[in-house]
């Protein structure tokens, strides 16, 4: 076993007690590192430990765990972990009173571009850990190939928070009702129904349907908290058919008991005698000339973009220098809008409710906003439900769904009750409303709505729980019906986006992951039930390993419809996969926005300068022969390795030096000279074995 020399364990310690003293409290106990063998340890920028996996079985221990641990008490073994190529798995051992090494299990240890808790509950393993005992640590051994990168930080044993608990006691109930939930969302896809809703017309003031039924019949209303499987059919309108079977009613658009806006809502037909549905639910259909606006839609002349762009006050920024066209923006709905008043925070009213705007981020939004329009930039906005929690592991947000674990960074939309729908919906509204990029309102608009963040790998990004997917995409429908129909009230030409990872037949391992094809197919499936509307598809093509730039070389792909992965090396692929008859939206190839990808830097050396530089070039010479993309959004324009564990995505660097990469971007699509010879040298690299 190899064990810290002291200089080593000396450059170690001022990391280990940052990364563990802000976790220490009465209900937790901070643990240190300690030995390890076939590994190695360094300090990482930003706190924490950089573990590189050799031959062997590598493998570390934690220090000795303090006399405070109780293990009645603390059943929760928990630490932090950056992974972006993932490990297989990790196996948790622990000393028992007798002095014996006892194995807790495995879980995976998945890939994580983001810093991921990795925690095991304790009290399923029949025997307890030793308390005080002098040598009791933890034991970690890792499964992965040799040469991989992790990091980790935040060691702690600790109880039980309240979602952990709540699983305890019902985790079998819980999850056997959400699998009958989504046998139901199933049964009712498949199903062939004797009526029809055929349009839902949004007028200004008016809401006109149209459909055929066989019988006498009621229509069923559905706000978009409601399930459509789960809707009552005790309350509707009456429907009378002609000889022909078909109708048409015409109901206002504001529902005078709630004052809310019912172009947002579904509409379902029920038999008026037995109750039984006789139609599949519908949304709007389509818009009248009052509604939506009269600007057109907007188009860029070239593909090249930033993502996650920082606030823009400034017209003479230099990211105006690369000539882009596209940039995504990251709103973080909750932050911006709540019910309750707080400083900073200004009343704002919406469908007969008060609710609370964040003034200085909306002025913020306001002078970016506008500077992008000035410039010509289209603008995606990436919607996004924060996931912060208090002590007791209550959501500080009703936008958070109930459901959500505490280890996501964000939470899908919270939609499983009135206030909740209609605090999210709000938002949406205040956003549409707001930057529709009208005369009379700040100037600034957005064109294209990202929902929410790499849903496939919801245990990270949108947060539910552990759900089927039909469940799990049941909701988030309903989130982006939500975002397109308010959307489309103030802007005719606004889209929403489903945000995608680069994983695609290959599902990464553990809880709250799906296949990226799978999902496709089954959202597709979904939104044509119900009336089919204009999403795009928001791909992120990293390379196969996020820390190698050399994505012409990537392993795990092919250029067919199974390939494990789509990466810039088979990006064709997925405009290829979109062609296909079922996925066209009115015979058109749905839109393709890259909306986060980027090449790292594993140094600042020059080669490895090089190496990103021709990443960049490879993948706009693939964009040139596919028409269908419309946006590349460079992930990042900064870099930030201490917050995305060691990456260097960035063109300029952390203390704002441009890289080679800088150059490179700024000449793609000028037909200059200096572009020319940028693909010489990209020429090159490619050439290299």
């Amino acid at each position: 076993m190899k064990r810290l020399q002291p200089p080593a364990l000396l450059r170690l310690l001022p990391f280990l007690f940052l990364t563990t003293s802000f976790w220490a409290s009465a209900s937790e106990v901070p643990l240190t590192w300690g030995p390890h063998k076939d590994l190695k340890a360094l300090p990482a920028e930003g706190g924490g430990i950089e573990i590189t996996l050799g031959e062997g079985h590598p493998h570390f221990w934690t220090g000795i765990v303090p006399p405070t641990f109780d293990p009645q008490k603390h059943e929760i073994f928990e630490m932090e972990y950056f992974a972006p190529s993932g490990l297989r798995s990790a196996t948790l051992r622990f000393r028992v009173d007798s002095g014996e090494m006892v194995v807790a299990g495995s879980a995976d240890l998945p890939l994580s571009e983001a810093w991921q808790p990795w925690s095991f509950d304790l009290s399923q393993v029949p025997v307890k850990p030793a308390a005080r005992h002098p040598e009791m640590r933890f034991h970690i051994a890792l499964e992965g190939k040799a040469g991989s990168v992790m990091r980790v930080r935040n060691f702690r044993v600790r109880e039980m928070n309240a979602s952990e608990l709540q699983m305890k006691a019902g985790r079998e109930k819980i999850l056997r009702e959400r699998q009958e939930d989504a046998r139901h969302i199933r049964e009712e896809l498949a199903q062939t129904w004797p009526g029809q809703i055929t349009s839902v017309h949004v007028g200004a003031q008016e809401i006109t349907l149209h459909g055929q039924t066989p019988r006498q019949a009621r229509l069923v209303g559905i706000p978009p908290e409601t399930a459509s499987h789960r809707a009552s059919t005790k309350e509707g309108l009456e429907v009378t058919p002609e000889a022909s079977g078909s109708f048409k009613l015409v109901l206002p658009r504001l529902d005078a008991t709630s004052q809310r806006d019912r172009a947002l809502w579904r509409w379902r037909l029920a038999d008026r005698e037995s109750g039984t549905w006789l139609s599949a639910a519908s949304w709007p259909t389509t818009t009248g000339p009052a509604v939506g606006g009269t600007r057109p839609r907007m188009t860029a002349k070239h593909p090249k973009g930033l993502g996650g762009i920082p606030p823009l006050h400034q017209p003479g920024h230099e990211i105006f220098q690369l000539g882009i066209g596209h940039v995504t923006m990251n709103i973080v709905l909750n932050s911006l809008l709540r019910e309750t008043a707080a400083p900073g925070y200004v009343a704002w009213s919406c469908e007969g409710r008060t609710y609370h705007v964040h003034e200085a981020q909306l002025r913020s939004m306001d002078r970016t906003l506008g500077l992008l329009e000035q410039k010509g930039i289209l603008v995606s906005a990436i919607l996004l439900v924060g996931n912060h929690r208090h002590a007791d592991g209550r959501p500080h947000s009703l936008m958070t769904h109930p459901e959500a674990e505490a280890r996501g960074i964000f939470s899908i939309p919270n939609l499983t009750s009135e206030a909740a729908a209609r605090l999210y919906s709000a938002a949406i509204r205040l956003l549409a409303e707001r930057y529709d990029g009208t005369a009379g309102h700040p100037p600034g608009r957005i064109h294209n709505w990202i929902l929410h963040n790499e849903i496939d790998q919801a245990g990270t990004w949108t947060n539910m729980g552990d759900q089927p997917l039909d469940r799990y995409l049941e909701t988030y429908m309903r989130s982006a019906r939500i975002v397109h129909h308010t959307s489309r009230l103030f802007d005719r030409h606004s889209r929403v986006f489903i945000s995608l990872t680069h994983h695609w037949t290959k599902q990464s391992h553990g809880t709250g992951t799906y296949v990226v094809r799978d999902l496709l197919e089954r959202f597709a499936l979904m939104a044509r039930a119900e009336g089919d509307f204009e999403w795009g598809v928001a791909y992120h093509p990293y390379p196969r390993d996020l820390r190698n730039p050399d994505t012409w070389k990537d392993g795990e792909v092919n250029d067919t419809f199974d390939t494990p992965h789509i990466t810039p090396r088979n990006l064709e692929v997925l405009p290829a996969f979109l062609k296909q008859e079922r996925f066209l939206y009115q015979g058109r190839v749905r839109g393709i926005l890259l909306s986060e990808q980027g090449f790292n830097t594993p140094t600042l050396s020059e080669e490895d300068q090089r190496r990103q530089a021709a990443g960049l070039v490879y993948v706009f010479r693939k964009l040139a022969k596919l028409p269908e993309i419309e946006a590349y959004h460079l992930h990042r324009y900064q870099d930030m390795p201490a917050g995305e564990g060691g990456l260097r995505l960035g063109i300029i660097t952390e203390t704002g030096a441009h890289k080679l990469g800088w150059e490179v971007y700024r000449e793609i699509g000028s037909g200059s000279e200096a572009e020319k010879a940028h693909l010489r040298m990209a020429e090159e690299v490619w050439s290299r074995p």
